[in-house]
This record gives structure tokens, C-alpha cells and sequence, in this order.
């Protein structure tokens, strides 16, 4: 059933977030009653399992949020039972208020719902009781984002550096088979299909796209992490490969539309032509070789794949232009000249 599906999730969050969570309940329930004496602290509860989270910088801002959230409605809820009389028409139009005054506040996304969620809870509970009693919310909520987050520190949240790690790598791969395809179409006396040679290499934004989330996912669980200053100079070297594999997709993308626009099968004998291609080809084994190189340097790996000749020569000198398609060689030649400049960068800051 297809609509079931809109209810359940194929990312499930690991056992350990989830027994995280389960003691952090635990613990600020038994702690709020200690300290406050309440027998049912079900703010305290509440917040602790909002407050877990993937990142201990993610749990900060949630207990920041839910705390202002709480306060917020306590405060509305007490001062509503001072001058309005008590009722269920009463809590709705309060419940709105606290909406709409969320919404004028511009209160981040947990402290705007909780806002109104806290305010009726109140009211429905007895805020009329006094201030003491929304005090004790406040208090409860406080103890339960605190033990969440002492929860997050003591069983430190992992850094996500290997799923980065592996987009990464698969980002490289798929740019080098990209120049790999562009350099079978420079020597191709044959017409190139150029709907396929163009989409495929358009299609690598789309990688980009997903390594860069998986980088600023990384960059996520790094923040107020202790684990993160073992793993820094490998977070730094992984988004300059991120770069130079951004530069490396815009120009592929560009030797593709060049040759859709522009090239002819009677090229592929021009000795410029087949320099530039065998070029292109070079760029690919370049790039596999540095995500190679860089999991022998982490330990991921022991063995380097064979390298099948030099991977970059001297730049490409022309004597003389070509006659008829010196444009579509001009261009070309810069596509190399750039992919080559942000490799080289990229080797000199490994």
C-alpha cells in the first residue's frame, strides 16, 4: 500500500541515537522529580527528546529553542489566567495568540511550536495555580535539555566523515569517466552522440549537489565535537578536493558542449586533436589516482591501482592554428589548461 509509504522512512537513526534518547528520558525524568518533586515531569521528558540529537551543536540549539519556547508560553499562559476566565474557548484563543505571536517574533522553527504547545499545556494543567507553577515547567524543561545534552557529550555522537568520504570518491570516479567519454569522442571518426555526451556530463551537478550536503552534514557533526581535532586536516584537504572537483566538472561539461557544438569526425586525425585527447584521458587517471592515493593515506586502503603512463605532461603547445576550427581547439585547450591548473593545485595542498 503506496500511502503507507508517506508514513514510514527508508533512514532509520542507529541503535545508539536511539538508546541515547531512551536514557536521556530516563535520566531527566528521575532528576526533575528529585530536584522539583514533581511526580510526572513530563516537560522535563519532552525536552530531552527533542533536545537528543545527531550533533552535540544540534543539541545545543535545541535546548536553546525549546527552553525560549517554554518560557515563552509559560509566561503567555500565566498572564492569559491573570485577566481571562477560565475555559475551553479560552485555551483556543490563547493557543492562537501564541501562534501568531511566534510568527510576529520570528522564533526559530522548535521555540515557535513549542510556544503554543507549552502555553496550552499550561492552561490545561492549571497555570492559574500561580507563577510558581510555571516556574517549575521552566525548570523541568531547563533539566531536561541539560541532561540531553550532558547525554550527547558523554556518549559522543560520531563525526560523519565516511559518508562524505565516500560520495567524494564517487563524485571523482564519475568525473573521471566523464573525460574518459570525451576523450573516446575526440577520437572518434565516427558522429558523437552528442544528447548523451552533453546530459552525462550535466548530470555531475547533480553529484556535486549530493557531496556538498554530505560535506556540510560532516561540517555538522564536527561542531562542539571532540573528535573533531584528530580528523581536521582531513576535513580541510576533502573540501579542497571538493573544489577541485567542482572546477573539473564545470570544464568537462564545457569540452562536452564544445564538441556537441563544434566537432567533426575528420578531427579525430589532427594531431592537436589527438594531443588534446590523450591530454583528457591523462586528467581521468589523475583523478582516480588522487582519491587513490588519499585512502592509502587514511588507512583506508594498502594497495594503489597500476598507473598506465604518465598522468600529466607539458602543456600543449600549437604552432600554428587551425585554419577552419581554431575556435573548438581554443577552447578545448583552456578546458585542459584549467583541469590541469586545479589538479596541480590540488596535489601541491595535499
Amino acid at each position: 500500500m503506496r500511502w503507507l509509504e508517506r508514513f514510514t522512512t527508508g533512514q532509520q537513526e542507529s541503535w545508539i541515537q536511539l538508546l541515547k534518547v531512551i536514557v536521556a528520558i530516563a535520566l531527566s525524568w528521575f532528576a526533575s522529580t528529585l530536584l522539583t518533586g514533581v511526580e510526572l515531569p513530563i516537560f522535563a521528558a519532552i525536552a530531552a527528546l527533542l533536545v537528543v540529537a545527531p550533533s552535540v551543536n544540534q543539541s545545543v540549539g535545541k535546548g536553546i529553542e525549546r527552553s525560549v519556547g517554554v518560557l515563552g508560553g509559560v509566561v503567555l499562559a500565566w498572564l492569559s489566567s491573570l485577566v481571562l476566565p477560565s475555559g475551553p474557548l479560552i485555551v483556543l484563543l490563547v493557543t492562537i495568540v501564541a501562534v501568531v505571536l511566534a510568527r510576529v517574533l520570528r522564533l526559530a522553527p522548535m521555540a515557535a511550536n513549542q510556544l503554543p504547545i507549552s502555553a496550552m499545556i499550561l492552561l490545561a494543567l492549571g497555570a492559574g495555580s500561580g507563577p510558581l507553577f510555571g516556574f517549575e515547567r521552566v525548570v523541568e524543561t531547563v533539566i531536561g535539555a541539560a541532561v540531553a545534552l550532558l547525554i550527547n557529550l558523554v556518549v559522543v555522537p560520531p563525526v560523519h566523515h565516511e559518508p562524505a568520504e565516500r560520495e567524494l570518491r564517487g563524485l571523482a570516479h564519475e568525473v573521471a569517466e566523464a573525460y574518459e567519454r570525451a576523450a573516446a569522442a575526440l577520437r572518434s571518426p565516427e558522429p558523437v552522440r552528442g544528447d548523451a555526451l552533453l546530459q552525462d556530463a550535466r548530470d555531475l551537478r547533480d553529484s556535486i549537489k549530493r557531496a556538498r550536503a554530505a560535506m556540510d552534514a560532516l561540517e555538522e557533526s564536527t561542531r562542539l565535537n571532540p573528535r573533531t581535532k584528530a580528523l581536521r586536516e582531513r576535513i580541510e584537504r576533502d573540501e579542497r578536493l571538493l573544489l577541485a572537483l567542482t572546477v573539473l566538472v564545470n570544464r568537462v561539461i564545457g569540452m562536452s558542449r564544445s564538441i556537441v557544438d563544434r566537432f567533426e569526425p575528420s578531427l579525430s586525425s589532427d594531431p592537436t586533436v589527438a594531443r588534446i585527447a590523450g591530454e583528457t584521458r591523462k586528467i581521468a587517471g589523475a583523478v582516480r589516482l588522487l582519491v587513490d592515493r588519499q585512502a592509502v593515506d587514511d588507512g583506508r586502503t594498502r594497495s594503489m591501482p597500476a598507473v598506465d603512463g604518465p598522468l600529466l605532461t607539458e602543456p600543449i603547445v600549437v604552432p600554428r592554428p587551425h585554419p577552419q576550427h581554431w575556435v573548438l581547439i581554443g577552447a578545448l585547450l583552456e578546458d585542459v589548461r584549467q583541469a590541469r591548473e586545479s589538479l596541480e593545485a590540488e596535489g601541491d595542498g595535499a
